[in-house]
């Protein structure tokens, strides 16, 4: 094989979800600037053997998550958002959401990793769902709030609590004073998060990043006071853009043309006072020579904002991403909806291309129709090749008959 073969030549488009670590390909042909999962259903499964066992136990499961025990509590929970990551199971979230969402009313009170669990339950439960537990979420999303503005709590744990709160708001939420408060509980956590230059402070830089994008997504349903804090927030968010963590910087530049795409559609014709110094600095970005930063991190940042540049010098349209899910092909080509399916990924890990596939919910929100039939399932290689041996088999020895019984000529 050559050296300089092009490995991406007539690649087939990515299947995966899109988060957490930066394509570094520097292509002109590329679409977009997206995060990428390489983790899989397997690898969220962990020592769990068989999917099948999950949900024999599914009722036992949720049963446990009600036990005085913290480690069978714990233990429930693990087993139970690992059954709906897995795949959409409406029938049993239709039937036990009360339980589910009293359960976790709880979360405030419990140590961080049960917490954990809990938030993320409540996201899981809302793409199942959908507006079905609209008159059950006041507590959980008040107490997420609560969690996410205390810096007390643990940064893993705040960052989940920003993940579901963005899902639920858009999914669930249709009261104005809820959607606005989750919106200033995710701009305190970006705003008020400091985030250092250590190569090991990646907790804090996915804080910030993960409350920026749910910041954005919650923005969204805002009412107009809202929206008008968010315009004025633009010029904090900026700054961002000098981060030492490479997350931050490419949320930054995300957010800032998120905002842009916003008030292109909803004041048409809005400029932002600054733009012109915007469009500096992600110059600067994409031209960055830095030798404090690593070539891959350069690499990684080029790639991702020259896109957005050219976006908000309105050169071009929102850098698109194009995701196949069995038969159909997502398109992602708006920055709203980009954060969006980021923010589903984040929750959904290795389910995502299975509850694409058939979660009505989540197939409604990204406009994917109606869930399809599957296909009859086609016979794999080794059964076609036992056939056909069989089949060689017979051929061979009904041949070999008739030459025994042929007439003998004298």
């Amino acid at each position: 094989m050559g050296k300089n073969r092009n490995k991406n030549k007539d690649k087939d488009p990515y299947t995966g979800p899109l988060k957490t670590g930066r394509d570094d390909s520097d292509s002109d042909g590329s679409e977009s600037s997206a995060f990428t999962y390489n983790d899989d259903m397997q690898s969220v499964m962990g020592d769990v053997e068989s999917m099948d066992d999950v949900y024999d136990k599914l009722v036992d499961s949720l049963e446990n998550v009600q036990n005085k025990n913290t480690k069978i509590r714990t233990d429930g929970l693990y087993h139970v958002i690992l059954a709906l990551r897995a795949k959409a199971v409406p029938d049993f979230i239709e039937k036990y959401k009360e339980t589910i969402m009293s359960v976790c009313s709880r979360m405030a009170n419990k140590p961080d990793t049960e917490a954990h669990l809990l938030a993320t339950l409540v996201g899981l439960v809302a793409v199942q769902t959908g507006e079905e537990i609209s008159d059950l979420i006041e507590e959980p999303m008040s107490q997420m709030r609560t969690i996410l503005m205390d810096a007390s709590r643990c940064v893993s744990l705040r960052t989940a609590c920003a993940v579901s709160l963005a899902i639920v708001n858009r999914i669930c939420c249709s009261e104005d004073e809820e959607v606005s408060a989750n919106a200033k509980a995710c701009r305190f956590a970006w705003a008020n998060t400091k985030v250092s230059g250590s190569a090991n402070d990646v907790g804090h830089a996915q804080l910030v990043a993960t409350s920026l994008a749910a910041w954005c997504i919650i923005t969204l349903d805002s009412d107009i006071n809202s929206i008008n804090d968010a315009v004025a927030d633009q010029p904090k968010i900026a700054t961002l853009l000098s981060s030492t963590q490479l997350e931050v910087r490419l949320a930054a530049a995300e957010t800032l043309a998120f905002l842009h795409e916003f008030m292109q559609d909803s004041r048409p014709g809005f400029r932002f006072p600054n733009k012109d110094h915007i469009l500096n600095l992600l110059g600067e970005m994409v031209n960055d020579s830095s030798k404090k930063k690593t070539k891959k991190d350069k690499r990684a940042q080029r790639y991702a904002v020259r896109d957005i540049r050219s976006f908000i010098a309105d050169e071009d349209d929102a850098p698109e991403v194009r995701v196949k899910i069995g038969q159909q092909t997502l398109c992602l080509n708006s920055c709203a909806i980009k954060i969006f399916y980021d923010l589903t990924c984040d929750l959904l890990h290795g389910g995502l291309a299975q509850h694409m596939k058939n979660n009505e919910v989540l197939r409604d929100v990204f406009d994917l129709g109606p869930v399809q039939l599957e296909p009859e399932a086609t016979v794999n290689k080794q059964a076609r090749l036992a056939v056909h041996d069989a089949a060689d088999k017979y051929r061979n020895q009904a041949r070999g008959k008739q030459r025994d019984k042929r007439s003998v000529v004298y």
